[in-house]
């Protein structure tokens, strides 16, 4: 079962933990949240993320995005990481990609000082970690990935997961997919929706590549240590 998101003024808010990992053990609940923008959260959402023990915001938008549509604050850090994805930064239809999968193997290969500085942030904070995009689809779910599968989660799940995004995303996107149609781009779907060929694309290139997300991040220069504390941040035993 995947989880349904958390809050009323975002689309896309969803826990990370409680997911089933190996030998009775589980993601831990209220320690990393993945988001997409923030910008219309309510007072009640202010309140479940403080119940939670929300410790810092990370925000993977560019600076464009940011400006546009800017964070609201939220009495912990706010960290900005800003990672492209060729799709939310005010380009042309002439530069948008054919598909998302794509955009996300040339984020684990061409932006990895980005994600580096993302993870060691991660490593080096206590508490509730949010992490948002614009969506919560594209950069939110590269990172979630790496997250899940350094964690010890199923292939099977890290995809699902991925997925759930477009089925929560979808009743609100029909100004977006206008847009691009507009724009001239035949497929607005294969943008904004999530289909798991992405995700599966996506981990097939780690494997390939770098092994797993535990060895992609010391590659990028995640010390040992941090990784350490990382990894053992995300598990919990099942109660």
């Amino acid at each position: 079962m995947i989880n349904k998101p958390i809050l009323q003024g975002t689309h896309n808010t969803r826990e990370l933990g409680g997911y089933p990992l190996e030998e009775g053990m589980q993601t831990r609940k209220n320690r990393f949240l993945r988001s997409d923008s923030l910008c219309g959260i309510t007072l009640e959402d202010r309140q479940l993320l403080k119940h939670k023990g929300l410790s810092l915001v990370i925000d993977l938008r560019s600076q464009y995005e940011q400006e546009q549509s800017p964070d609201p604050k939220l009495s912990v850090p706010h960290l900005s990481f800003p990672l492209l994805d060729q799709l939310n930064s005010g380009m042309s239809a002439a530069g948008f990609p054919s598909n998302m999968g794509a955009v996300y193997i040339g984020l684990l290969d061409h932006s990895q000082d980005t994600l580096c500085g993302v993870f060691e942030a991660m490593a080096e904070t206590e508490g509730c970690i949010l992490f948002h995009c614009s969506a919560g689809k594209d950069r939110t779910g590269v990172t979630a990935m790496l997250l899940l599968d350094l964690a010890g989660a199923e292939e099977a799940l890290i995809i699902e997961d991925y997925a759930a995004s477009a089925f929560n995303l979808y009743p609100h996107l029909q100004d977006q997919m206008e847009m691009l149609q507009k724009m001239g781009v035949k497929d607005p779907d294969a943008l904004l929706g999530s289909p798991k060929s992405n995700m599966i694309r996506t981990l097939e290139h780690l494997r390939k590549m770098y092994g797993t997300a535990e060895k992609y991040l010391r590659k990028i220069g995640v010390s040992d240590a941090k990784i350490e504390v990382l990894k053992a941040s995300l598990q919990e035993r099942v109660e």
